[in-house]
């Protein structure tokens, strides 16, 4: 077409991940933490919504929440660390 136009688009941040009613959850979840935790947030590509059919949103939440509890959190360049601080004294 001659009125297509080239474009670049901004693809990071306020990323969704959408979970339907037929997806694999384990997948799903590990997907979600990692969105949501890997960089604590520091990252215009962070995972900030979560959408998750309601069928099998239950057991979704349910099971996020059991992984979540059993995050390490500590020092950031300890191999045992999951998460790290949001935020240390440095960056005052």
């Amino acid at each position: 077409s001659r009125d297509m136009k080239k474009v670049t688009m901004e693809l990071g941040g306020k990323s969704p991940l959408i979970v339907f009613d037929d997806a694999d959850l384990d997948n799903a979840i590990s997907g979600a933490m990692m969105g949501n935790f890997y960089s604590n947030g520091q990252v215009c590509s962070n995972g900030t919504r979560v959408f998750v059919h309601e069928s099998v949103l239950e057991e979704f939440v349910h099971e996020l929440v059991e992984r979540t509890k059993k995050m390490r959190i500590g020092n950031p360049t300890n191999m045992d660390t999951d998460i790290g601080p949001m935020a240390h004294e440095g960056q005052y």
